[in-house]
């Protein structure tokens, strides 16, 4: 062989390689199992509050965020998601799903919309801190889950807009960094331009899994 050919073997073994560990590196995240989670001494009531992304638009029955995370942790995720709904929306709505379901921890996942349709986002904001204040008032714990700026996504710039983190910290809750970020920005996680498909949604449970230990959460 010409030393062209040996560079050419060696550049396709190290390609070889480098996919073959991502892969084992996935088989071994799937096998993860199941956590049993207590509170307390007792399991909490999770509620998973939303827009199409917790609904789990883009994905088939039981693929949602909330599904998938309920089988790593062991217990029920509420899915309070409804398709279409904007912030405006979403604000009104969670005094009834507050008073229904009287939740320990509530995963709030609400912007997707109003980014999609432009709306003022100092608005977004604003609704988001009033959402925050209402769960931390019934003594629940608000875990804010952001987005990106849907125009830059294909620009692979995928962080959270600032306004996640800020509405979080001004309503007394929490920020979950990048949950949906780096799965929009893949096509392999997306069922279309907007929405994950199940890996997406599998992916972006497993976030916010390990957001929950590393804050000692479980």
């Amino acid at each position: 062989m010409s030393k062209l050919e040996w560079i050419a073997l060696f550049i396709l073994l190290i390609i070889g390689l480098h996919f073959y560990s991502q892969y084992q590196l996935e088989q071994l995240d799937d096998d993860i199992p199941s956590i049993s989670y207590k509170q307390n001494g007792r399991v909490p009531v999770i509620v998973a509050f939303g827009d199409d992304l917790t609904a789990g638009v883009g994905a088939g029955k039981g693929e949602s965020y909330p599904d998938q995370l309920a089988q790593m942790l062991g217990v029920d995720v509420i899915n309070a998601g409804r398709s279409g709904e904007t912030s405006d929306k979403a604000k009104r709505r969670i005094d009834t799903v507050l008073q229904k379901y009287r939740p320990d921890i509530v995963l709030i996942a609400v912007g997707w919309r109003d980014l999609q349709r432009g709306r003022h986002r100092s608005k977004l904001k604003n609704n988001l801190i009033a959402i925050v204040k209402k769960v931390k008032e019934k003594g629940a714990l608000p875990l804010v889950i952001g987005f990106p700026d849907p125009d830059l996504i294909d620009m692979m710039i995928s962080s959270d807009l600032d306004l996640f983190d800020e509405a979080a910290r001004k309503g007394g809750g929490r920020h979950i960094p990048d949950v949906f970020g780096p799965v929009l920005e893949e096509e392999e996680l997306k069922s279309d331009e907007t929405h994950p498909n199940a890996k997406g949604y599998r992916k972006a449970a497993k976030t916010i899994r390990k957001y929950l230990e590393e804050e000692m959460l479980l």
